[in-house]
């Protein structure tokens, strides 16, 4: 399946494959500078990386199986639009089982799919990952990571990562302890090696670590403590989309309001999850009608309305609804729903999620994917056709060489579980084995002739949750600045932490230490 392109195939000086460039000072920019338009690929407040090739192998999950290869690849992956994934098809780039794959292709249980594409890294916040703490006999490390960045390498990020960039960018290995979603900042634990990651993380895995985070929501939030104990359950993988709903596993977040801000009608709030569920925080604030301000996801009144999701979406199934079974057995071979057109897009909806939705959540989802499908303008791919018959061909040798030096084994199928085979970036210098079109509009990549967006606005990267504190037993309490935007008297400026907070200088205190030693 075609990786997305989203980030600019220009690098800025310094922000390239080969190299990265750590913030200073002088480009953390004040919030005067925030209405600039800067050329794209240029703005200093972002940090780009150049393309490169990338071939990986994956094993069909078990929702694929039975389903179309197109209409998995369009539905499932929505990266990039259907008429580039059915050209991409026809010119041979994607192979099944070593073979060039039709569109119309049933998926087999154990069937592998090899792909080799132009990966196109988003530009992340150019903010530097924050060392609080180095601890090398204990083999620890503590970080505040900065929104935007994943943790782990993926989907459409690899070197833009929290542990590849502590490599890139300080020379230092790391494995995660704890994770944070992308969108969230804050606080995390590293290991310097395996053994110590695994030992470390088992007061995360069995939910001993007390946790405590600061949000900026919507809204004046109730001056009272307020808890939150209602069940969450994931119904939309694709949009990552959590719900309330008695199927959900338990989960319980305890709320206080810090400040309230009357001129942007904003709260600051302590919140302090009792359990780990994915987007627990996000959800649990949007029930009580006041989601993170500016929180993709749950926040968006054209998506969930002027009450913003307040006490939770309609949770009886719709009567137009498909159970899973029935959603799946339509997609089986050619055949399309029964006694109606085929509706791919709620039926898709309707086969990934574990329950049975309302015509209001599925509506809600269905906006959602809209929201995101308009804001990448996929409309592009009507301007360009072509055919790339060489694409696999000519970089396979590569892969194989690579795949002999690290064996690939054949994972066992476990449903939903990723299991896609990276073989890592080809060299810099790969030529690219595309056939160019011949006409390639303006804003589009002249290495894989995709449509190439325009810089995102730094503020859309991330989200006003932050992760402030953690109290473990092994290793005690530690915690981070409090971020500028958590202030009682915020001034619009996004970057950076509250006025007076100390921010250590870990790397430079242990080099003074190592000099001094010498």
């Amino acid at each position: 399946m075609p990786s997305p392109s989203i980030a600019d195939p220009d690098s800025v000086p310094g922000n390239s494959v080969a190299s990265h460039s750590v913030p200073t000072p002088e480009s953390i920019l004040p919030s005067t500078e925030t209405s600039k338009k800067y050329p794209k690929g240029m703005n200093p407040k972002l940090r780009y990386i150049k393309p490169y090739w990338w071939p990986y192998k994956t094993f069909v999950k078990e929702r694929w199986i039975g389903r179309q290869l197109l209409e998995v690849i369009s539905t499932e992956f929505r990266d990039r639009s259907t008429e580039y994934y059915k050209h991409a098809l026809d010119s041979g780039v994607t192979r099944v089982n070593g073979v060039t794959a039709r569109a119309d292709l049933i998926l087999r249980n154990g069937d592998r799919i090899d792909n080799t594409v132009h990966r196109h890294e988003p530009p992340v916040t150019n903010d530097p990952v924050l060392i609080l703490h180095m601890d090398r006999k204990r083999e620890f490390i503590v970080i505040s990571k900065p929104g935007s960045l994943p943790v782990h390498a993926t989907g459409r990020y690899f070197r833009h990562t929290v542990l590849e960039m502590m490599e890139s960018d300080y020379g230092i290995k790391a494995y995660s302890v704890n994770r944070l979603d992308r969108l969230t900042s804050g606080l995390m634990i590293l290991a310097l090696s395996g053994k110590a990651a695994s030992d470390l993380a088992k007061e995360f895995m069995e939910g001993k670590v007390k946790k405590e985070y600061v949000a900026r929501v919507k809204g004046k939030f109730p001056e009272e403590e307020i808890t939150v104990d209602q069940p969450l359950l994931t119904v939309d993988r694709q949009m990552g989309l959590v719900i309330i709903t008695p199927e959900g596993k338990d989960a319980v977040t305890i709320f206080k309001r810090i400040s309230y801000d009357a001129e942007r009608d904003q709260s600051v709030v302590r919140c302090r999850p009792q359990t780990g569920r994915t987007h627990q925080i996000r959800v649990h604030l949007q029930y009580l009608g006041h989601p993170i301000a500016n929180d993709p996801l749950y926040s968006p009144p054209a998506v969930w309305g002027s009450s913003l999701g307040k006490g939770g979406v309609d949770l009886a199934p719709s009567s137009a609804g498909y159970s899973r079974a029935k959603a799946l057995a339509s997609r089986a071979g050619t055949a399309a729903p029964e006694g109606r057109e085929a509706d791919r897009e709620r039926d898709n909806i309707d086969l990934t999620s574990p329950i049975l939705l309302s015509e209001q959540a599925r509506t809600i989802i269905m906006n959602l994917r809209k929201q995101k499908d308009e804001a990448e303008d996929w409309v592009k791919w009507n301007e360009v056709v072509f055919t790339a018959k060489k694409a696999q061909d000519e970089l396979e040798a590569h892969a194989q060489a690579k795949a002999q030096q690290e064996p690939f084994t054949v994972p066992p199928l476990r449903g939903r579980q990723t299991n896609e085979q990276p073989t890592g970036p080809l060299p810099d210098t790969t030529p690219s084995p595309l056939i160019p079109p011949a006409y390639l509009p303006p804003g589009f990549c002249t290495d894989c002739f995709v449509p190439v967006p325009d810089d995102p606005d730094p503020e859309s990267l991330f989200i006003y949750l932050h992760a402030l504190r953690y109290t473990t037993e092994a290793l005690g309490t530690w915690e981070t600045p409090l971020p500028r935007w958590a202030g009682e008297n915020w001034d619009g400026d996004w970057r950076g932490w509250v006025d007076g907070a100390e921010v250590p200088d870990v790397l430079a205190k242990e080099k003074e230490g190592e000099t001094r030693q010498g």
